[in-house]
């Protein structure tokens, strides 16, 4: 009796497990699922990224208000709102805004499925799958940009929930309609005037009218008078937003930025602009559609050795397993047709003309995907145009691939796919931030302070997914200095795209930079040359003119050691780390910690200093993967008299690091000239000299 009070229990739970996921009531979590899969699972590991740090810098250095100024600087004054409200939620920890951001994400989607809901109320199957399809599409890379894409994401969702509320609008009675449309038109206004990015679909407005329209009136001219009345206060409000941003805004002094170009080009060379904007809808629109998938199906990046792509294959695996269960049990009385629904024509136009709208905001300033140098930064340009894309996608899948199984098995493979495309871009963010840690706290263990004014150089980018200024503002930001107003202490020069010509540098030569409301003005007398390259084993170093024979690096490089400034270099009572609140918890001291605190020592002086080190790393098991960071070691030991351990450290630095024989024997010439004299010194450092053949090198 009671095995089968239990059974009973057990089969009506299944039951009301098997009727959910029948029903349209199961997509939310679908949505859930699917984005968690595509973005979640490498969310703890994932930090700040270019556009993101000049958020955090003014917000964190100059106060949350400062951030006023800074959108003031970027063309969006109206959107300091929503960041000086988010950073007083999450404050400055990664994890918060990536959760935050995703379900931003989330919330994008599900506006998009209500609003299709509302528009074709009959599709309930056809409007799940084009939302997931929507909810990962293939193009948009930068959803770890979790701080910058705030607006991106805020814009789509309030843009998506006006849809729903002008669409409900339209089907309500008097009083319901007057309401749902004031509501509409406050949600227009709110993303139009927050970000710009989606004021070009608020043209697929009169499409979506006139798909409503159409199912009551047949006469064309009563259609368009009633298109016309129950667009006209959405044209308004858009008409409202390009009078302030075209003709009343105006930029802070000196900046000139996303100034329509080609929408005064239509006035003075409208065949020239016109072909423009046709050429950038179409080349674009392919971009949008094709080029995520490309990316999805590369085979360069099969790799069974890699643990990655194991993690990556299982969760792929896994994404398109649930993917057909849940298409085989979601609303399986659905009917099927072989006509061309109405529904399918509408949605084409649909999806073709937010295609054609949804790059307005880019095209009118002169810019484009396809033209773009940074795919990656310019797929925000293309977030707009997953509307139609994913649309578009499922309405080619559906005509076809008639068969239903075939088609839900197509239709898992496509999200498959997208899981795979956005957890390959998600991990290069994610090393990225590991880079990036690694970078800040070796720099600040090496230089714990430095002078205002200091450039810190480069021979090349040392970070993906960042660029020069994001690395500047996550250097000053690092540092925590106060009171610098609008001249950042310091910034961060690759010198082989600001300055190629090293010997200009040699001489002086102003190292200027400007971004936003920030200016730096530096002189290339006032450097501290960097090399960085975790990649090849090895810490971070700052050269010095006694590297300039350091074989280890290119010829440019060596170069331009004797340019680097170490005086620039200060020490300070407490040992400084980055603010914890961004990049957490000090790690347990590796070899690294070791190397950069003997590298400073060395540069005072202070040989016991080292020795205290050498022997902490060897109690630690820390010990260096290159002969190079044996240097500031062998010195500190030959000045504390321990020359039978500079010889033994001297001969393993030369035998694991091939051509570092230059650098050791400066090293010899500077303990034979520093250190205290005795016996044991004279013959260690003749002996290794021997051993090395310094000869060669003098």
């Amino acid at each position: 009796m009671k095995r089968n009070f239990v059974k009973g229990i057990i089969t009506s739970n299944m039951n009301r497990v098997r009727t959910f996921f029948q029903s349209e009531a199961s997509a939310p979590l679908a949505f859930f699922v699917l984005s968690i899969l595509s973005f979640g699972l490498l969310i703890l590991n994932l930090g700040f990224y270019m556009d993101d740090w000049p958020y955090v810098f003014y917000a964190k250095l100059l106060g949350i208000d400062s951030l006023r100024e800074m959108l003031a600087y970027d063309s969006r004054p109206h959107a300091a709102w929503l960041y000086i409200l988010a950073f007083r939620l999450l404050g400055f920890a990664p994890v918060a805004w990536h959760v935050f951001a995703l379900i931003m994400r989330l919330a994008t989607v599900i506006t998009f499925w209500v609003f299709l809901r509302a528009i074709w109320p009959e599709q309930k199957r056809e409007t799940v799958i084009i939302s997931l399809l929507f909810a990962v599409f293939p193009f948009f890379m930068l959803q770890p940009f979790a701080v910058g894409s705030t607006h991106h994401w805020f814009g789509f969702a309030a843009f998506n929930a006006s849809l729903v509320l002008m669409t409900l609008a339209f089907q309500e009675a008097p009083l319901g309609k007057w309401l749902y449309a004031i509501a509409a038109l406050l949600f227009e206004a709110t993303h139009l005037f927050t970000s710009e990015y989606f004021a070009g679909l608020e043209l697929t407005r009169i499409v979506i009218l006139w798909i409503l329209v159409s199912r009551s009136d047949a006469d064309l001219k009563k259609r368009a008078s009633r298109v016309f009345q129950n667009g006209l206060p959405y044209l308004l409000v858009l008409a409202a937003y390009f009078i302030w941003r075209v003709v009343v805004y105006q930029n802070p002094e000196g900046v000139t930025r996303n100034e329509p170009v080609i929408l005064m080009q239509l006035l003075s060379e409208p065949f020239k602009a016109f072909l423009f904007l046709v050429t950038a809808f179409f080349t674009d629109a392919v971009s949008v559609l094709t080029l995520g998938w490309a990316r999805a199906v590369d085979s360069s990046a099969v790799n069974f050795s890699s643990p990655f792509f194991l993690f990556k294959v299982s969760v792929v695996a896994t994404g398109m397993a649930l993917a057909i269960l849940y298409f085989h049990h979601l609303l399986p009385r659905a009917k099927e047709t072989d006509s061309l629904p109405r529904w399918r024509i509408d949605a084409t136009t649909l999806a073709v003309a937010a295609l054609m709208t949804g790059g307005l905001p880019i095209w009118l300033i002169g810019r484009s995907i396809v033209e773009s140098k940074n795919l990656l930064s310019a797929s925000r340009f293309g977030i707009p145009a997953m509307f139609g894309a994913a649309l578009l996608t499922f309405l080619f899948t559906d005509y076809f691939v008639s068969d239903r199984n075939k088609k839900n098995l197509l239709l898992a493979v496509l999200l498959g796919l997208s899981i795979n495309f956005h957890l390959d871009n998600t991990k290069e963010f994610q090393y990225s931030w590991e880079k990036q840690e690694r970078f800040v706290r070796q720099l600040i263990w090496r230089a714990p302070a430095l002078e205002p004014g200091t450039a810190i150089l480069t021979d090349q980018e040392v970070m993906s997914v960042m660029g020069e200024y994001a690395v500047s503002f996550s250097i000053n930001t690092a540092y925590q200095m106060e009171g610098f107003g609008n001249t950042p202490p310091f910034w961060y020069f690759p010198f082989t795209y600001t300055s190629p010509n090293v010997d200009d540098l040699l001489q002086g030569a102003p190292l200027e930079y400007a971004k936003l409301s920030m200016q730096f003005k530096g002189n290339s007398k006032q450097i501290l040359l960097v090399d960085f390259n975790p990649e090849m084993r090895r810490c971070l170093w700052i050269l010095q003119p006694q590297d300039t024979n350091l074989r280890l690096v290119s010829d440019d490089v060596r170069k331009l050691a004797a340019g680097s400034n170490i005086s620039l270099i200060k020490q300070t009572e407490t040992d400084p780390s980055p603010p914890q609140e961004i990049y957490g918890k000090t790690p347990p001291q590796t070899w690294c910690y070791f190397f950069e605190k003997a590298d400073l020592a060395r540069q005072y002086g202070e040989w016991d200093e080292i020795a205290r080190l050498w022997k902490e790393a060897q109690v630690a098991g820390e010990r260096p993967d290159n002969g190079f960071e044996y240097i500031p070691f062998i010195e500190g030991l030959g000045h504390t008299g321990d020359w039978a351990r500079v010889k033994e450290m001297t001969k393993f630095a030369k035998r694991i690091t091939a051509g570092l024989e230059p650098s050791l024997c400066s090293a010899m010439d500077r303990l034979a000239e520093h250190a205290p004299a005795s016996q044991e010194k004279d013959e260690t450092i003749q002996s290794l000299k021997e051993d090395l053949d310094c000869s060669s090198y003098q």
